[in-house]
């Protein structure tokens, strides 16, 4: 073989190795990006519970978190959560439904995700109700916690 059909040879080799390694880092790309994109989707589906407002809030819109409560002769009823800058804020209005006054107590309301597990723990104050009397319960919390399937309220002991 001269040395022409050789460099022809060897240009012919390294044309082949350069299509092989193109081929492979093409692949590994390919994969990599089906990765990305499937994480992509699963963050999409984070937000199941809220909304998105005109003005920047999220809102809750959980079936299950936005249903009347009881907690002892009270009725926890209109709730509202929304969450702005990581800030997120529960309105509600309480109910005394019994015949005698509600004094003031702290509580803790435990709010669940979606697949129930606890996202944190609230502990607002009730302020006093007299019978039939309707007030309003508001508490903040200094974390985006607005995407909340449910939550319970009890007595602290």
């Amino acid at each position: 073989m001269n040395i022409n059909k050789k460099r022809w040879l060897l240009l012919l080799i390294i044309a082949v190795i350069l299509v092989i390694v193109t081929i492979v880092v093409y692949a590994i790309n390919r994969n990599d990006n089906k990765e990305v994109e499937e994480k992509n989707e699963e963050t999409v589906n984070v937000e199941k519970y809220t909304t998105e407002l005109e003005n920047g809030k999220k809102l809750n819109t959980s079936e299950e978190f936005n249903t009347t409560k009881k907690y002892r002769d009270l009725e926890i009823s209109n709730m509202q959560y929304t969450e702005q800058n990581d800030i997120s804020v529960m309105l509600a209005d309480v109910t005394n439904t019994g015949n005698r006054i509600h004094e003031p107590e702290i509580v803790k309301i435990t709010i669940y995700g979606d697949n129930n597990e606890v996202i944190t723990e609230i502990k607002p104050v009730i302020g006093t109700i007299e019978p039939g009397e309707t007030i309003k319960l508001n508490a903040s919390i200094l974390a985006d916690v607005a995407n909340a399937k449910d939550y319970t309220i009890e007595a602290i002991e």
